[in-house]
């Protein structure tokens, strides 16, 4: 038996760390530029100013348009700046949280050129829940395997792997979904293997990986570990393993705030506990016994501070002006004593001052359009709600004052003005993020009575904005047109197509006089071909994408548009034409539709060929230049399978079982698996292979019991079987292209 080295990892929530902030970023962003700096320098600071400010009036309805330009003005701006990456990274969350999952996807897309790993993990990751949202779940595994594999250490890959498992849940694959969200919360960030840190009061998960244990499985017995806190509290963790090789394990127990109580299942924490977790390694690589694993992991607690109502239950963004303000803090980390424990935060008082512009000077796009100050503060003691809580509550008075009043009050109690923000600020010196970070919590101070309701109809001017009215309007009616058309419902989908086509010409109209955002009439081209679609008018399709690209031959939609025009020439049985534009796809110096391109390609040489076999082999280069030039497209796999069959029809099996363990391995969440396995077990029967098929046959059966797939395997278990056991076979042999064309 093979001995490895075990490792022992201490995991903790990918959400949590996901959470936390980076001080330094904010730290950075209030820093001026340094003197002497370098030109890229400036360029970053530039940018990083331009960055903060589109930011912030994207947080606002009011300003989010003006926020949205500055950030499309970074990478144009400063096109070598590290921060372009992060502009497109904001741009497309603000996409996904508005639904645009199109136009997010693009932004992320621009991110792969960066060099920081966590970027591209956090684009791939966002970019397969884009996917997720619209239902590609195809595409979404692409996106999400990568994070996976690329980037197993990363906050997102705990995450990806449960959408991984949602898509195979969506696609009624149990035995897939299973297996993904068994490996929630197994992937472990790499600097957490030797200073781990987990979060106090939370679930602590410890990842183990040991060879050897396969063994001690197959014998119906489960490893454990040893935790021991520096509290004085022991614990005894039973191991189960996770995923298909059997190798990597998983425990967890419990943690919550208290005195130990060894042996009750819970680890209880102090602030400032460490937990040490010991594995007995009865077989090591280099011939030792019983060799003792050692790891650690501090319990820490990432703060949290707010305003609160008067039961100091759920959090409020406003606090009425001349009554108390309620506050409350968690932090485990300051839970010192049995007793009740006290903490001292700041408060204070800020009002913002409007900037007046000199317009004679020129506009300053970066230039903040407030200025802060401070009107008053004081120290506000809080006091920890009952023994080891790590629950801080505590109040204050605010007086109302006039705007240049002076404050009369005691020391607890907060000046302010109608209008002010009440800013708590807390130091929370240990957290997961590792490092020191300020903690802050906001709340305006409000005075007056509740407006009378007002029932208004607004009335858009603004030919921007009633464009983008008109384009949802015309979506809604695709949708609708579509629908018909799928239920067989032809007249309603023409009707309903026809009322969008009225809402799109009214946009293209407008365009043609006043300056709308290029991305709203590229959107239009996009739905008035996709409602001629809807009609059957592929003519028309057609005539509105070389519009398009006559209009914007660098859009980003250009060859979106010239797929619509191949797949619609094909539907008209035009597959030279055809082929001629989805060539030129390939031309292109960057497409996301290369793939789907290449693989209706060859789609269209394998029809040729049903005609003229001497065809086929030119058909499967094509298929092969998928998987060669596109392995992470969803596409290649289904490319390779082709293959397979083909290797199948011509006998060659060895090369058939070669090449569909390929497939297996590279593409685990592939909808065509099942048949890659039922042919895999055709192919291994035929080569005498009678053990490989047996497996395959067994996978099969277990991995997708409710594919046809496996209803049509199950007559090949007893030939198999009697192979096996060296007897005659009484029923035929499966076809050599058994199979090969499901």
């Amino acid at each position: 038996m093979m001995r490895m080295r075990s490792r022992i990892l201490c995991l903790l929530g990918a959400s949590l760390l996901a959470g936390a902030p980076a001080p330094a970023a904010e730290a950075d962003a209030a820093a001026p530029a340094p003197r002497g700096a370098s030109d890229d320098a400036k360029a970053d600071y530039k940018a990083k100013e331009l960055l903060n400010k589109g930011s912030d009036l994207m947080a606002e309805q009011a300003t989010e348009e003006r926020g949205i330009k500055m950030l499309q003005s970074i990478p144009q701006l400063y096109p070598a700046s590290k921060l372009r990456f992060k502009a497109w990274m904001a741009l497309g969350r603000y996409y996904t949280d508005k639904r645009s999952y199109d136009l997010a996807i693009k932004q992320f897309a621009q991110i792969e050129a960066s060099q920081d790993p966590d970027e591209q993990a956090e684009s791939l990751y966002r970019t397969g829940i884009c996917h997720f949202m619209t239902e590609k779940y195809e595409n979404a595994f692409g996106s999400l395997r990568k994070v996976t594999n690329q980037y197993p250490w990363s906050v997102f890959a705990n995450e990806a792997y449960y959408y991984i498992g949602q898509c195979h849940f969506k696609l009624r694959r149990w035995t897939n979904a299973v297996e993904a969200l068994e490996m929630v919360g197994t992937s472990v960030p790499l600097a957490q293997t030797t200073d781990a840190r987990a979060e106090a009061g939370q679930r602590v998960f410890i990842k183990l990986h040991d060879q050897d244990l396969v063994v001690l499985l197959r014998n119906g017995q489960k490893p454990s570990i040893k935790m021991v806190a520096s509290t004085g509290d022991t614990e005894a963790v039973s191991l189960d393993a996770i995923g298909r090789n059997g190798d990597y394990f998983l425990a967890s127990l419990p943690s919550a705030p208290g005195e130990a109580v060894p042996g009750d299942g819970v680890l209880q924490s102090v602030g400032g506990t460490t937990v040490t977790i010991t594995y007995d390694d009865e077989n090591t690589e280099d011939a030792k016994r019983h060799v003792t694993r050692e790891a650690s992991v501090a319990l820490v607690s990432t703060a949290t501070v707010g305003f609160t109502d008067g039961a100091y239950q759920d959090y409020i963004r406003g606090v009425n002006g001349d009554g108390e303000a309620f506050v409350r803090l968690r932090d485990l980390d300051l839970d010192a004593s049995p007793g009740a424990d006290a903490v001292v935060l700041k408060l204070v008082s800020r009002w913002k001052e409007k900037r007046v512009e000199d317009l004679s000077k020129g506009i300053e796009l970066d230039a903040s359009e407030e200025v802060v100050h401070d009107r008053d503060a004081i120290e506000l003691h809080l006091t920890e709600t009952g023994a080891r809580t790590g629950v801080f509550t505590g109040s204050t008075r605010i007086e109302m004052i006039k705007p240049d009043g002076r404050k009369n009050g005691g020391a607890q109690t907060i000046a302010a003005c109608a209008g002010d923000d009440l800013v708590l600020v807390h130091f929370d010196e240990a957290n997961l993020a590792g490092e020191p970070r300020e903690v802050t919590a906001t709340a305006q101070v409000l005075t007056g009575r509740m407006a009378d309701v007002a029932n208004e109809q607004r009335i858009l001017t603004d030919l921007d904005q009633k464009a983008r009215k008109d384009l949802i309007e015309a979506r809604l009616l695709l949708r609708l047109a579509q629908i018909f058309r799928e239920v067989g419902l032809t007249t309603k989908a023409v009707d309903k197509a026809d009322l969008g086509h009225a809402k799109i010409d009214d946009v293209l109209h407008v365009s043609e006089k006043a300056s709308l955002s290029r991305e709203v009439v590229e959107a239009a081209y996009t739905v008035k071909w996709e409602l001629f679609i809807a009609q059957d008018r592929l003519a028309e399709a057609i005539a509105v994408c070389n519009q398009l690209i006559a209009r914007f031959p660098d859009s980003s939609l250009v060859d979106q548009a010239l797929l619509k025009i191949g797949q619609a020439k094909l539907a008209a049985n035009d597959q030279q034409g055809a082929l001629q534009v989805l060539a030129s796809i390939l031309q292109m110096p960057k497409s996301a539709c290369k793939a789907e391109a290449q693989f209706t390609i060859a789609q269209v040489e394998e029809e040729r060929a049903a005609n003229q076999p001497t065809l086929l082999p030119g058909a499967m280069m094509a298929y092969k230049r998928v998987a060669d030039h596109y392995p992470d497209s969803p596409f290649a796999g289904e490319a390779l399978d082709k293959i397979a069959n083909f290797y199948i029809k011509t006998q060659d099996y060895e090369r058939a079982i070669e090449l569909m363990t390929q497939v297996a391995q590279d593409y685990e969440d592939a909808p065509f698996l099942d048949r890659v396995y039922y042919k895999w077990v055709i192919a291994a029967y035929r080569a005498g292979r009678y053990p490989l098929a047996r497996e395959k046959l067994s996978e099969l059966l277990g991995r997708y019991p409710n594919s046809p797939m496996a209803d049509k395997a199950k007559e090949f278990g007893p030939m198999i079987d009697k192979k096996l056991g060296g007897g005659a076979v009484a029923s035929p042999a499966p076809a050599a292209d058994a199979g090969a064309d499901q």
